[in-house]
């Protein structure tokens, strides 16, 4: 059973290849990053708020939707959104881009442009992009994690919103760091954020591909016709990017727990030390916070967003793709 669905997925990934050009990819993987990042983003507040917060400021998580509504109301779900948003639309560009274009350049080195890949081939064409994309999307993370964190602690302080707020947004945020650090200060955190990237959207992809093979396998049980990703339909994509999107968090998420915490360590305390803060230090004070638990807090919220973000994402991408095709083919 095991070959026959990997024989089809090297079939699909063989005849399902982009029919697009690099330029229409980075449109539409930009558009898709777009579409996912909007129905995610409150639900990432939650998440990163949960990951970096002392324990007493947050029961759990429905503590923390209670007190950002209560504290910061609906906008407080959205804050630090600008950043973030642009940066999904980079980085989903480029993830899509660089996917495809590494599948080529593995079927080029195979000398067989028709070659089907297998799904470890699949598996590290979206680790490597993964890996490009951690450039990208590095400092938009740092600026967005500061901006979701640095008035949480004063929750529990009762003071008021505006006398616990340091940064009036995104470029407010950007200033500061390279006043006080320089260009390096936007990449703090960036090796966690690569290898989150790197193992993330190996499995993202990889996930993706694997649950629409097997889809398509269910759909054509006898083997007598030819079908590519192209046959399935909606309910079948949003349930193969959910599933990619599940696959990346549970893989990742203990190394973005390390990535948050490093890139908020000078925003969440007062006297927070202006030193880098190193990922073995790091380690060591989270699960000084909870034991291996403390590397999966919020994860639940996590995985809630995780597919109708992701399923929306693949959705967008999947059908622009199959427009742009049929149009090609007229």
């Amino acid at each position: 059973m095991e070959g026959e669905v990997q024989g089809h997925i090297e079939q699909v990934a063989r005849e399902a290849k982009p029919q697009v050009s690099g330029i229409e990819n980075l449109a539409y993987g930009s558009l898709s990053g777009m579409m996912g990042k909007f129905v995610e983003y409150p639900f990432d507040t939650v998440k990163v708020r949960l990951q970096t917060s002392e324990t007493q400021v947050f029961s759990g998580t429905l503590d923390c939707l209670k007190q950002t509504w209560q504290h910061e109301g609906f906008r407080g779900f959205y804050r630090g959104l600008t950043s973030p948003l642009l940066g999904a639309m980079a980085e989903n560009a480029i993830a899509f881009y660089a996917y495809n274009r590494i599948q080529s350049a593995i079927r080029a080195v195979s000398h067989d442009s028709e070659a089907g890949l297998s799904l470890p081939q699949l598996f590290a064409s979206g680790a490597l992009s993964g890996s490009i994309c951690a450039f990208v999307i590095s400092p938009v993370e740092l600026v967005k994690c500061k901006l979701q964190v640095e008035n949480v602690q004063g929750y529990a302080s009762g003071g008021t919103q505006a006398s616990r707020t340091k940064f009036k947004g995104p470029l407010s945020v950007v200033a500061h760091l390279l006043k006080t650090q320089g260009v390096g200060g936007l990449y703090k955190g960036i090796l966690p954020t690569v290898a989150r990237e790197t193992l993330g959207v190996g499995f993202w992809f990889g996930t993706y591909e694997l649950v629409c093979q097997m889809l398509l396998n269910m759909q054509n049980r006898d083997g007598s016709a030819k079908l590519t990703k192209s046959d399935l339909g909606a309910g079948s994509i949003v349930l193969a990017g959910g599933c990619a999107g599940i696959g990346y968090n549970i893989t990742s998420y203990p190394i973005d727990v390390v990535k948050s915490f490093i890139q908020t360590d000078d925003v969440r305390s007062a006297s927070a030390s202006k030193e880098r803060t190193g990922i073995v230090s790091t380690i060591k004070t989270v699960y000084s916070r909870g034991g291996i638990a403390a590397f999966y807090r919020g994860l639940g919220i996590t995985l809630i967003r995780a597919f109708p973000a992701n399923a929306a994402m693949f959705m967008t991408y999947e059908y622009l793709t199959r427009l742009s095709a049929a149009l090609h083919s007229h």
